[in-house]
């Protein structure tokens, strides 16, 4: 499942590269939260775990971090996010599914959008990031809704963690439904506390773009976000 993850997102790479930045999902509802929940950033080092075509990574330079990395498993969009930030941050080839090359207590910040519903073992990718991150450093990361995948795709258990199949610019993707008590003992028993959960609603220009979705979202969830804190022994 992985390898045709790999597969579907290194095909994705030119429609990410080219539409990101101003699809309205990620424009104009996930992305105005995300930041205001990141906040200042300088001075910090900083992983975009799960970089994509390389947005965050470009505003995370542009916000005055100290260091910026950002890790990707698509080939393609490690290219894309190179080529668009060029020698401002270190672009690595890294799959979050496996152990990441990076030192223990590295980071002072750690975000991935829209990423960790990808991972296999959300156990052991917590675990890792746990690991990089330094003690009273924040884990924020925005994910599906468990809500949205529960109703959206009519699943009978809500509890089940379940591995499910959806389609982007006729592509098939692969994303796990977790429920919130899933998310939240994964982050407990890898030392985050959660400090906010967010649920975001679409800003006004969505409406301008996209009038039917902007009334759903602002009725049902689409996203989530977690802004966490590792614990300091």
């Amino acid at each position: 499942m992985e390898k045709k993850l790999k597969v579907s997102y290194d095909k994705l790479a030119v429609h990410y590269a080219k539409d990101v930045d101003t699809k309205t999902f990620n424009a104009y509802y996930e992305r105005p939260a995300m930041i205001k929940a990141i906040d200042t950033i300088k001075d910090l080092v900083v992983l975009d775990a799960g970089c994509g075509a390389g947005f965050y990574t470009e505003w995370l330079i542009n916000n005055k971090a100290k260091e910026v990395f950002a890790i990707d498993f698509s080939e393609k969009m490690v290219e894309y996010t190179k080529n668009r930030v060029v020698d401002k941050a270190k672009v690595l080839l890294e799959n979050l599914n496996e152990k990441l090359s990076f030192e223990n207590n590295y980071f002072d910040l750690i975000i991935s959008s829209l990423t960790l519903h990808y991972v296999r073992d959300l156990d052991f990718t917590l675990k890792e990031l746990s690991r990089i991150l330094k003690p009273n450093g924040k884990l924020i990361f925005s994910i599906h809704h468990p809500i949205m995948t529960y109703l959206y795709f009519s699943l009978e258990n809500y509890f089940e963690d379940i591995l499910l199949e959806d389609v982007i610019n006729k592509v098939p993707v692969y994303f796990y439904h977790r429920s919130f008590d899933t998310i939240s003992n994964s982050l407990y028993n890898n030392n985050f506390l959660i400090e906010r959960i967010i649920e975001p609603k679409p800003i006004y220009k969505f409406k301008e773009e996209d009038e039917k979705n902007y009334k759903k979202l602002n009725k049902k969830p689409h996203f989530i976000i977690f802004k966490t804190i590792k614990r300091a022994f």
